[in-house]
């Protein structure tokens, strides 16, 4: 993200008088090559590819114009540098890359010309202070939500500005679509691997957009129910009013589920992009999937490896949910392989959820022990806002001040630890149930109820807020601010979260052919999910005392504190450290 880059140095444009800011990212290579097969990958002695300094400036300079209000429709006052003044004739491959005035490189031997387009974009003499605080006090646009952005794939215009391993990600698929996939040799299998927020939904939208400008035949999976329904109404309500029933009967050959491609002939698609493929099935069952489909036997990942010249998935280890979900990084690598593939993996360690605090994350999987680590005190880090409510009623109503003070959109949620029935006399059944507290899930699929939003619709309806979201509704979704209830499935004894199977009523989980290890990890991936949905906050309830008692320990905010303001927006990167201040002595240029 741009909270990464080095350094942004803030002034007045020499000639225009305007504000004006130049990013700058530094790199202590020695030397470095342009790989072979992706422009913007960059071998610089690292275990992996690096992304182009270049174009890493350029992302940077592009979120910032996306983002903010200073910049958005003003381009021209940003520009971007990158510096390897460690290196010379050593990196030459990398000047190959179109530059720009949003990223130019330069090295040791031209520190000359660096410093000249310094002195063409900050006048001298004119304190930065005013620009500067310009920038560090403007208004933020979040980015788009999921379906948003999907809603936006037709647009000529990128929806994200990718950052870093995202980008490589991106150019490593598109580069080898635009070389014609399998038809130009072995077919290779990406698999991008990401925790909640890294950014592979920003990596699905840009691929999808992309590819269908330049006219190729993208194609997108899932297997959720919600997230797919959710995607093809997004695109019906985008579309203009007289188009919008060809553009329903498009959106369903568009936004599939994992289990209807079996059918078709190898090859017969170009680009497949698997989203959410933690949620790969072990084999395609269903209602609508054909007996001679069932009887191949074939495994659900083959089937979506032979069915597209270039297929790539996205996921996350820790999100599948389900005892036949086997979605994983090592099982596709199996797969590929046995599929007489080549395959690449590519890592997306960004947050760009929760304020993108990666410290939250992190925390989220120690405090459930997914790592193999103690459950540390969270400390606050000024991005994401994290509280304790002593009751449900407590937690409800501080999301709904947050709705009605800051316009937030929120969202509650809980462990599937309530009976999920049909609806009774024309209603939502009250399942949740905490002392006097009571509240419905969310409607089940298919339910369709006055004032009442489908499952699919829950996430991204207004109406939504008055259920309880369960972890089927809820994962692929994001909000301003959620509350977590945990149920007595999740409870804390000797130190740790613990789980107890006999509490949960998800069926799935209940079958006595699921092994106990298998209900403690996906309880526990089902909490990872639920408590990673927040953009800006997230107000936590544990129904069970000793685990309520446990949470103190470890988070010191409260719904009763104050002030409700909302948290700080994430800080830009100062505008000179000590390490620039150095380098600018060493140049001869003077900051303010």
């Amino acid at each position: 993200m741009a909270g990464d880059a080095d350094v942004i140095l803030a002034g007045q444009h020499p000639t225009s008088e305007d504000l004006s800011y130049v990013v700058i990212e530094l790199k202590q290579w020695h030397k470095a090559v342009v790989s072979s097969t992706n422009p913007i990958a960059v071998d610089a002695g690292y275990d992996k590819p690096k992304l182009h300094p270049v174009r890493q400036v350029q992302r940077y300079c592009e979120y910032l114009v996306q983002h903010l209000a200073p910049l958005r429709g003003a381009r021209q006052r940003i520009a971007g540098v990158a510096l390897l003044h460690n290196a010379s004739h050593e990196v030459d491959s990398l000047f190959d890359l179109p530059q720009n005035d949003h990223g130019r490189l330069y090295t040791r031997d031209r520190l000359g010309e660096f410093k000249a387009f310094i002195a063409s974009r900050l006048a001298q003499g004119f304190s930065g202070s005013h620009a500067a605080d310009v920038l560090c006090q403007a208004q933020q646009y979040e980015a788009p939500s999921s379906s948003e952005a999907f809603s936006r794939v037709g647009s000529p215009h990128p929806v994200f500005a990718l950052q870093k391993e995202q980008e490589i990600a991106f150019q490593e698929v598109r580069q080898k679509v635009r070389a014609g996939g399998s038809k130009s040799g072995r077919k290779k299998v990406v698999i991008i691997q990401g925790g909640p927020g890294s950014g592979k939904t920003a990596v699905a939208v840009e691929l999808l957009r992309s590819l269908k400008q330049e006219g190729h035949h993208v194609v997108h999976a899932s297997g959720s129910r919600s997230f797919t329904k959710n995607l093809r109404k997004a695109a019906v309500d985008a579309a203009p009013y007289g188009k919008r029933g060809a553009v329903d009967k498009q959106s369903r050959k568009d936004y599939r589920y994992f289990q209807q491609f079996g059918e078709l002939e190898e090859n017969s698609l170009e680009v497949l992009i698997c989203d959410e493929a933690h949620r790969v099935r072990e084999k395609s069952d269903g209602r609508d999937v054909k007996r001679w489909v069932k009887e191949r036997g074939l495994p659900q990942a083959d089937e979506l490896i032979r069915v597209a010249e270039m297929p790539v998935f996205l996921l996350d280890d820790w999100q599948s949910l389900r005892p036949d979900e086997v979605g994983t990084v090592d099982y596709l690598v199996e797969r590929a392989i046995a599929c007489g593939c080549d395959y690449e993996v590519v890592e997306l360690p960004g947050m760009f959820r929760a304020e993108g605090s990666i410290a939250f994350r992190e925390w989220v999987t120690k405090l459930l022990s997914l790592k193999a680590t103690s459950a540390p005190a969270w400390v606050p880090d000024g991005r994401i806002d994290v509280r304790l409510a002593e009751s449900p009623e407590d937690m409800e109503t501080f999301l709904i001040e947050r709705m009605e003070k800051d316009g937030s959109r929120a969202r509650m949620t809980a462990g599937f630890c309530w009976e999920w029935k049909t609806p009774l006399d024309g209603r939502l059944r009250v399942e949740v149930q905490i002392g006097d507290w009571h509240r419905p899930w969310n409607a089940k699929d298919g339910v369709q109820l006055d004032n009442v939003p489908e499952s699919s619709q829950w996430a991204t309806d207004p109406r939504g807020f008055g259920q309880i979201g369960c972890i089927y509704t809820a994962q692929n979704f994001e909000f301003d601010w959620t509350g977590v209830i945990i149920g007595p499935d999740l409870v804390w004894q000797d130190g740790r979260f613990t789980v107890d199977r006999t509490k949960t009523h998800d069926g799935k989980l209940k079958r006595k052919t699921v092994s106990d290890a298998q209900v403690d990890r996906l309880v526990r991936h089902a909490y990872h999910v639920l408590l990673t949905r927040a953009r800006s906050g997230i107000v936590i309830y544990s129904e069970n005392e000793d685990t309520r008692n446990a949470l103190r320990t470890l988070i010191s905010g409260t719904v009763a504190d104050s002030p409700l303001a909302k948290p700080k927006k994430r800080k830009l990167p100062p505008l000179v450290t000590e390490a620039e201040q150095a380098l600018a002595q060493q140049l001869t240029i003077e900051f303010d």
